[in-house]
Formats: C-alpha cells, sequence, structure tokens
C-alpha cells in the first residue's frame, strides 16, 4: 500500500473515532442534562423544595457549559440555591464520569454546609461518592508535636494543661472536635505547622494514622469531591500551570468557585512573597552554616549584614508610624501601608547577601560527597529568593510588582514590620492558571459579581473579567439570576439626605451619625446589625452607644478567637445590637427577627493603597472603573445580611447621604440599580412605619 494511501486511512480513522467519541458525549450529557431538569422538577418538588426558575436555570446552563468545555460566569442572587445548582449536575457528571470534582470557596462555615448540602442530594440521587473537606493545615492536629509541647512537666504545669492532655488523647484530629477550649498560643504549638509527605513518611511514628496526612493522600488519588478553600484551589492550579506536582488528582474534571467574587484576591495572595526581619536574618545565618571556615572578613560581612537588616526595617517602621497619623486624622483603618522611601541601604544589602550566598553556595558544593554533613540547600535557596526580592524592590518605580507594608500585631517595633510583593499582572496569572487548560471547564458563582444595571448583562461583569482575567471567548456568560425573595413586601431602604461628608467633615459626620443611628435603633427596638468601614468609626460609635443608657445590649465584634461566641450572644438576645466591620459585610448569615435592620454607616468604598492606586493607573477613570465597583459589591454584600430566608423581614438604613436626592455624585443611579432592595424612602416616618408593619405580620406569622 503506498505512504500517501496509508497516511489518509490513518487519518480518516482518527476522525472516525473522534466524532464517535463527540457522539457518545453528546448523548451522555444529553441524559445528564434531562436528569438534571429531572431532577428539580420531580424530585426536589416530590422531596419538599420550591420550584425556582433560576435554580434549574442556572443548573442546565453549567451542564451546556461542561458539556461544550466552557467556562460558566453567573451571579445568583441570595436564596436562588445556588449550591443546589451546580451539585446535581456535578454528581450526575460524576455517576457517568467518575472523574474528581473540586469545589472551592471562601470560609469553613461554607466549606461545612456545602458537605451537608451534598450529602443531602446523594441520599435523593441514591448515588454516593466520597466527599473530602480540605481544610487549611493549621486547623488540624500534629500528633509529634503535641508529644513535644505536652511534656509531663508541661501538663503538670495546670489543670487547664490536664484538661487539654485528657481531651486530646482520647480522640479528635481537629480543634472542633473538643469541647475543651484550647488556647490559641497552645494550639499554635500543636497543629500542623509545615506539612512535607516525605519527612512524614520518614521521620514521623504517628504517619500512618495521622488525619491530615491521609487526607492529603486521599486528595491525590480520590474520584470524588475535594471541598477546599479558594487559598488551596490557587496554589494547585499554580502548580498544575507550571508542570509541578500537585496537591489534588491531576485527573480533576470540573472546577467550582463559589463566592468567586473573592477570587482576585486568593490569587494575588497565592502569589505574594514576604520579608521581615527574623526571616532576613535566619535565612543569611542558616546559609551562612554552610561556609566551612569562618575567618574574621566573612564574620565581619554578616555583622555589616545584620546592621543593615535592622537599618531597613527601622526605615520602614518609620514609614508606617508616619502614615499612621496621617490616616487617624482622617479616621482611616490601613492595612497595607505605602513603601515610599528605599535608601542606599537595600543595595548594600543586596550585595552582602548575594555575597553571603555565593560562598556558601561553593562551599556547599566542596562537601557535596560528605555525607555527614547537614545540608544546607533549603536556607541557601531561602536567601536566594529574598536576594530577588530586594533587586526587584531596588527598582520599585519600573518594577513588575507592587510592593507594601503590614504590621504583624504579635510583634512590636521593627519585629512586627512585614515587606510585601506580589507580580501587577494578577489578571493575566489568573488567566493563565485558572482558565488556561481548555479541557477543564470552571463554574463561578456569587451572589456579588456584577456591579451595574446595563442592559447588555455582561458589560455588567466588567469589574470583574478585567480583575481575572476570565476568557469570555471561551465561556458561557449567564444572565444574573434574581434572587426569588419578595424584597417589594419585605423590605425598604431609609436613605439620609441631611449628613455632613463622611470624610471631608468626618468628626461632624460621627456626631450627626451617632444620633441619627440612636433614632433608627428606637425604631427597631435593636434588632440591628452596624456595619463600618473602620474599626477607628466603630469604636468611636460604639464607645458613645455604651453612655447612652439604651434599652438593649450593644455588641462589638471581637477577634476571631472570640467571633463566634459574640454572633452567639447577638442571636439568643433578640433586641441586641451588633457593631461591625471586615468580615461581617459578608461572613455573617442570620435568619429571623435578631437581625432585622442594617445600618451601613458609610458607603464602602476601598481605602487607597498600592494595590488600589495600580488599578487606578491602568484605568481612565479610578473612581468610575475601580472604586465604585469595589464599593458597589460590597454594599451589595452588607445589605444581603438582611435577608437570608423566604421569611425574613426587615430594613436598611444609609447613613451616608451620598446616596441622596440632593447629592450630586456620579456613581449615585449605579447603586440603586444595583441593589435588590427597590422601595425606598428619605422619610424617617415613612420607614418606621413600615418596620412596625411588617413586625406585626410577623407577630401573625405571615
Amino acid at each position: 500500500m503506498e505512504e500517501g494511501v496509508s497516511l489518509r486511512l490513518w487519518r480518516y480513522d482518527e476522525d472516525a473515532i473522534l466524532q464517535e467519541e463527540q457522539n457518545e458525549r453528546k448523548k451522555r450529557f444529553q441524559k445528564i442534562g434531562e436528569d438534571v431538569f429531572s431532577f428539580f422538577q420531580d424530585k426536589a418538588i416530590a422531596a419538599g423544595f420550591e420550584d425556582r426558575e433560576g435554580q434549574w436555570e442556572m443548573s442546565c446552563e453549567i451542564v451546556d457549559g461542561i458539556r461544550e468545555n466552557k467556562h460558566v460566569l453567573v451571579e445568583a442572587g441570595v436564596g436562588i440555591g445556588k449550591s443546589f445548582a451546580y451539585i446535581v449536575p456535578i454528581l450526575y457528571y460524576s455517576k457517568i464520569y467518575h472523574r474528581p470534582v473540586v469545589i472551592a470557596t471562601s470560609t469553613i462555615a461554607l466549606q461545612e454546609q456545602l458537605t451537608h448540602d451534598i450529602e443531602k442530594i446523594m441520599d435523593m440521587l441514591n448515588y454516593e461518592v466520597e466527599v473530602l473537606v480540605a481544610k487549611g493545615q493549621n486547623h488540624f492536629l500534629c500528633k509529634k508535636r503535641f508529644d513535644d509541647c505536652f511534656t509531663k512537666e508541661f501538663i503538670e504545669e495546670s489543670v487547664e494543661h490536664q484538661i487539654i492532655n485528657d481531651a486530646i488523647c482520647k480522640f479528635g484530629y481537629e480543634k472542633a472536635d473538643w469541647n475543651v477550649a484550647v488556647p490559641n498560643e497552645i494550639w499554635n504549638q500543636i497543629n500542623v505547622k509545615e506539612y512535607k509527605a516525605q519527612f512524614c513518611k520518614d521521620k514521623c511514628s504517628y504517619c500512618g494514622c495521622c488525619y491530615y496526612y491521609n487526607l492529603r493522600q486521599k486528595m491525590m488519588s480520590t474520584h470524588g469531591i475535594i471541598v477546599c478553600n479558594q487559598d488551596l484551589l490557587a496554589v494547585n492550579m499554580h502548580k498544575k500551570a507550571n508542570y509541578r506536582r500537585q496537591l489534588m488528582s491531576e485527573d480533576i474534571g470540573i472546577v467550582v468557585v463559589d463566592e468567586a467574587h473573592n477570587l482576585e484576591s486568593k490569587v494575588r495572595s497565592s502569589v505574594t512573597s514576604c520579608i521581615s526581619l527574623k526571616q532576613l536574618k535566619d535565612a543569611m545565618y542558616g546559609a551562612g552554616k554552610a561556609v566551612d571556615s569562618f575567618d574574621s572578613a566573612f564574620t565581619k560581612e554578616l555583622e555589616k549584614a545584620d546592621y543593615l537588616i535592622d537599618e531597613i526595617f527601622k526605615l520602614l517602621l518609620k514609614q508606617m508610624n508616619e502614615q499612621d497619623k496621617e490616616a487617624e486624622k482622617n479616621g482611616q483603618d490601613i492595612d497595607r501601608y505605602y513603601v515610599r522611601n528605599i535608601g542606599i541601604n537595600f543595595e548594600k544589602l543586596r550585595k552582602i547577601l548575594n555575597d553571603i550566598r555565593l560562598k556558601a553556595s561553593m562551599s556547599f558544593g566542596d562537601f557535596i560527597g560528605d555525607r555527614s554533613r547537614k545540608s544546607y540547600d533549603e536556607e541557601v535557596e531561602q536567601l536566594e529568593d529574598y536576594v530577588a526580592f530586594l533587586e526587584s524592590i531596588i527598582k520599585w518605580k519600573n518594577s513588575e510588582d507592587i510592593f507594601w507594608l503590614e504590621r504583624d500585631r504579635g510583634n512590636r517595633g521593627i519585629k512586627g514590620v512585614r515587606l510585601y510583593k506580589c507580580p501587577k499582572a494578577v489578571d493575566k496569572i489568573t488567566r493563565r492558571i485558572m482558565f488556561g487548560d481548555s479541557g477543564l471547564p470552571v463554574i463561578l458563582t456569587s451572589a456579588t459579581i456584577t456591579s451595574g444595571k446595563n442592559e447588555d448583562y455582561i458589560k455588567n461583569y466588567t469589574y470583574f473579567i478585567n480583575n481575572t482575567g476570565f476568557q469570555t471567548e471561551r465561556s458561557l456568560v449567564c444572565e444574573p439570576k434574581i434572587s426569588p425573595f419578595n424584597y417589594d413586601e419585605h423590605a425598604k431602604i431609609y436613605y439620609t439626605e441631611h449628613m455632613p461628608h463622611p470624610t471631608r467633615e468626618r468628626e461632624k459626620f460621627i456626631e450627626e451619625g451617632i444620633q441619627e443611628i440612636i433614632k433608627l435603633l428606637q425604631i427597631s427596638n435593636g434588632k440591628s446589625l452596624i456595619l463600618f468601614t473602620a474599626k477607628t468609626d466603630m469604636q468611636a460609635v460604639y464607645d458613645k452607644l455604651q453612655k447612652e443608657n439604651l434599652p438593649f445590649k450593644i455588641l462589638m465584634q471581637q477577634g476571631n478567637a472570640k467571633q463566634a461566641e459574640t454572633l452567639e450572644m447577638f442571636r439568643n438576645d433578640t433586641n441586641s445590637v451588633l457593631l461591625g466591620t471586615g468580615s461581617y459585610w459578608e461572613g455573617i448569615n442570620i435568619e429571623g427577627v435578631s437581625l432585622s435592620h442594617v445600618i451601613i454607616f458609610k458607603l464602602p468604598f476601598p481605602v487607597r493603597g498600592p494595590i488600589i492606586d495600580y488599578k487606578y493607573e491602568q484605568s481612565k477613570d479610578g473612581l468610575m472603573e475601580v472604586s465604585v465597583p469595589e464599593m458597589v459589591i460590597k454594599l451589595k454584600q452588607g445589605i444581603g445580611r438582611l435577608i437570608r430566608s423566604e421569611n425574613d423581614k426587615g430594613i436598611v438604613s444609609i447613613i451616608d447621604s451620598r446616596v441622596g436626592e440632593r447629592s450630586k455624585a456620579p456613581y449615585k443611579q449605579i447603586i440603586w440599580e444595583s441593589l435588590p432592595i427597590k422601595s425606598k424612602t428619605n422619610k424617617i416616618e415613612e420607614i418606621a412605619a413600615f418596620y412596625s408593619q411588617i413586625v406585626e405580620q410577623q407577630k401573625e406569622g405571615k
């Protein structure tokens, strides 16, 4: 047979096989689509669930996306039941293809809720698959570290230590397993800190029965569903894109990103590097130990570098303190500080550290054959990374990176300074690692992705698309699914017209704002969540309200350790008032009358900082293209705390008059068009009458 004929036959066979595979895939997904539709129209309704058009529409769109190997982007309003909308097609997909699926979300509470939802749907489908809940390593017990900490002497130190020891020795593998309170300072000594599979396997006698070690192994081999946080997903997708050993199975069929509005910040976090004074010195002295002979010149070099590190961090601390003084005048909180001055010591330090690195590398190379000698590979590599960090910051004005400073509240002075850098092009990184694999569909959903109300709904996703590099050309961008909750009858917004400007007249705004809050709290007799954009504002309002002898308890957000306790007090004391900021804008889910009034103290514009500044530089109109979308998304999250179920009723009060009719703010209309609650008033007597009416309805069970 001639070569040309053979080649044509081979191509014909290949095309025929491909066509057969496509036909088979089409049949399978037609069956999945039919089963998904039948689930929502038959099984779900028979089990007592409501028929929610937005839910089964979203589910069918997800099936379409997976079938075509397309990414799917869909905003699903509160109450749509978005978790069911993606879990149902995932389980039907799993039943046919037996490939692992990853669902990534933002919080542990959501991970646990998703696990319950998956189990519920599996019961309804009479189909079971392995579900792994992959929390961060610091949530799990390390028995080896526990033994090292809980020595006989330590246990005998106090009754508390004895109680903790007895509880942990009986059972359990994560903090939530014990009814005993384990203080953070103890937990941080006994949890998994720096997981390394090979080290655990070689050095730890508990390896075989270690829950976390086994969880990590299962993540590599499972054919089921991995429920993880977005941080873990971002790290895994980095490894996948760079052809490195992944943290999860290499056969993943679908990725779901819930609470997708956080995706940009999670990917940014995964590519962010940090240097502290201690880290720099540890790396320097650690690599220095690789040098075979310490002569006086090398010792002086180490001493000089040590001195320069101190001087650099003194300079950085001074800049942070100066910015704190500026922020205090404006009533702002600073999370990220600007690096405003580098100075010649950075270049001096870079040269010395690079010289130490070279000497350590060369000296270590002479002793490769000496097995009795400790390996300093990790220390030398770490120092090399820090030298590269310094090289980047030296050219900071023309660097490919963004730099900023933060405080570690656990340390004082220069020991608490943290210097960070991350690439400017996070959108390109997200595009490459999340959307670059043509065979891996990614489903992205959240109740707050859009920021606008254009007739062309795709334009409302613009801010998210630009920040994440989302590939619209090979994706299915879905029309937002409107919440089924009856906002028109169950909720109303009150907004002020008379308040001073919240930043230009801050002190006057706080003074008059407190008086407005007192009037509003009397309308709802407490039962309120007050949301702030700054801790300083929250503290000022809290202190004043405490002195007013109001007939309800005033609570304020505490640290992470006491957050659950504070929320429980608020939930149980029906008339109490809770003041919060930060995570409280989206991290609270309290149904019922206890939270029937949300008060927004100021519009949640992002505080200007290095990252927001860079976004401004890349835009034509920073206010309208960056700050307003960020603010609108966060405002929607905050207002979303009010109506959490179909029976919830209540009011929202916005103290900030920039949304009022007299306001000339260019973004005012965008705000009102973006919010799910359309009924509004600027008359306090109207909002009082509305609240009184819905309270009476609740009493009557309507």
